[in-house]
């Protein structure tokens, strides 16, 4: 991973909704980095959920705003 001065971002979700169908929604996170994955550049994201956060990777960030970093 090549680490970055962290940002706050929105990354893209599939929810799914009361009839059945899941359709893609942007959520917070914060962005900690850039790595390879399978040949393809991703971001290394932090997520929150239910009191807890965890690292993972995707393909998209939109930026809240420029120059946010924490």
């Amino acid at each position: 991973m090549i680490g970055i001065t962290p940002y706050l971002a929105q990354h893209r979700v599939l929810v799914a909704k009361a009839n059945g169908k899941h359709s893609p929604e942007w959520q917070s996170c914060k962005v900690l980095g850039v790595t390879i994955v399978d040949e393809e550049p991703k971001y290394v994201i932090e997520i929150y959920h239910g009191g807890t956060s965890s690292l993972t990777t995707t393909d998209e960030v939109k930026r809240l705003e420029r120059g946010n970093p924490l």
